[in-house]
């Protein structure tokens, strides 16, 4: 926790960060465990998530709470799949990624939309679907559908324009909404 506190300037980003790192930890490691499948792959990624969260802290500052989460779980995915490719390893085929991120505490209360509508073996395609998707298309309807956020908030994550969030959205659901129907589902 020092070495992310000595990145910060101010008593008050380092109190936030304190609590951003208490609120985010555990569903950051979830994630991270999914991909990697090794606790202590996953403990340097989330390590190195943080390092870069607080090396770039000035920037995120006035994210929300569920916005900074958002951007955690971002951070951290891609900071697991490129610890992954430096040991060029392949990205399991199962589902670990994606139910990484249902395994928070509020995991039952916030569902994509497309799983309240479908039976539970749809629900599981749309998953497979959803991680095969190129991370742009991923995490752009993951923030938007998972988490909850607006465009506008889940540009602000990924560092794009609104503009751009919008045109990533539309070309995301068009992509799974084709991949929904070559499946014989829509």
């Amino acid at each position: 926790m020092l070495f992310y506190l000595s990145l910060l300037e101010t008593e008050e980003q380092k109190k936030n960060f304190i609590e951003i790192y208490g609120r985010n930890r555990d569903s950051m490691y979830c994630v991270a465990y999914g991909i990697l499948g090794q606790k202590e792959e996953a403990e340097n990624a989330v390590h190195d998530a943080f390092a870069k969260l607080a090396d770039k802290f000035r920037r995120y500052e006035g994210l929300s709470e569920k916005e900074m989460e958002g951007l955690c779980i971002t951070i951290v995915r891609n900071t697991a799949i490129n610890l992954l490719r430096r040991q060029k390893r392949i990205l399991p085929l199962e589902d670990d990624v994606m139910e990484a991120l249902y395994q928070e505490e509020n995991a039952a209360k916030v569902r994509f939309p497309e799983e309240m509508a479908v039976e539970k073996g749809e629900a599981e395609l749309i998953r497979r679907l959803l991680r095969e998707l190129p991370a742009v298309y991923h995490d752009i309807l993951v923030l938007r559908y998972y988490y909850g956020l607006s465009v506008k908030e889940a540009a602000k994550i990924l560092g794009i324009s609104q503009n751009a969030a919008q045109v990533r959205l539309h070309r995301a659901k068009e992509k799974l909404g084709k991949a929904l129907d070559e499946e014989g589902i829509k």
